[in-house]
């Protein structure tokens, strides 16, 4: 029975929940092909619009992949990340509707190293939050983020959070009205180490990412140096391009 059409739902949001349906429950496997706009639009009476935004929907939420030339495919299991937006690890994945959670290693007030104080800009001796945590997406470890916050903008940032499950950029907005704005971001790939192996539930040497980000707010202020490791089998690094100037 087609569901969409026993909801008050936007038709698109409608159509894509029944698809996403079909994707949950493998009626609808990894790498199929679904008909194009035209032919959905026909096959459901809906118009091509329709059709294209229900598609757009799932493509943004990492359930499709659109293959220029070929047509759009229900794309693996593999996390989708933009790029181009500025959205903290917990928003991103629950866009894309998936279950997270993390295991908290460290969550203290300490004396960052040189890297952090050249990053964040801070003078000697300030301190800074250091918040270590393993990424569980639909229950599996996927990724090692260490984010240090300036301590001297977030008095109090551990009292009573639970970042097992908090995000720490809600914390953020929510105590201390500083809104994460834009950022400097750098990936690299690399080899796991033996310790990140046994976190990420690898054989030690697999692929990972390497991520870097120093996030700053409204202002211009940095307050935020990340550093993140990534299974490299399961993330797909998205970055939206446009053409730059004429030469």
């Amino acid at each position: 029975m087609d569901q969409s059409e026993d909801t008050n739902l936007p038709r698109y949001l409608a159509i894509a929940r029944d698809i996403e349906a079909d994707i949950r429950a493998g009626r609808l496997a990894e790498g199929a092909r679904l008909p194009s706009e035209r032919d959905m639009a026909k096959d459901r009476q809906i118009s091509r619009m329709t059709a294209r935004q229900a598609l757009r929907h799932l493509t943004q939420r990492g359930y499709l992949e659109a293959q220029v030339g070929r047509g759009t495919f229900v794309r693996s299991g593999a996390i989708q990340q933009e790029l181009t937006a500025l959205t903290g690890f917990s928003e991103a994945m629950r866009l894309q509707g998936r279950d997270i959670a993390s295991v908290v290693i460290e969550a203290a007030t300490r004396t960052p190293d040189p890297d952090t104080v050249l990053a964040l800009g801070l003078a000697q001796g300030a301190p800074i939050h250091r918040l270590t945590r393993i990424r569980l997406v639909d229950g599996a470890p996927v990724a090692i983020e260490m984010s240090e916050i300036d301590a001297s903008v977030t008095p109090g940032f551990f009292d009573g959070a639970d970042f097992a499950r908090q995000s720490t950029y809600a914390r953020l907005r929510a105590e201390y009205d500083i809104t994460p704005t834009t950022a400097e971001q750098t990936l690299e790939a690399a080899a796991a180490d033996n310790e990140t192996a046994h976190r990420l539930n690898l054989p030690e040497g697999a692929p990972i990412l390497r991520l870097t980000r120093l996030t700053r707010d409204a202002q211009g202020g940095a307050f935020e140096f990340v550093r993140s490791l990534y299974r490299g089998d399961a993330f797909n690094m998205k970055v939206h391009l446009t053409l730059g100037g004429a030469e």
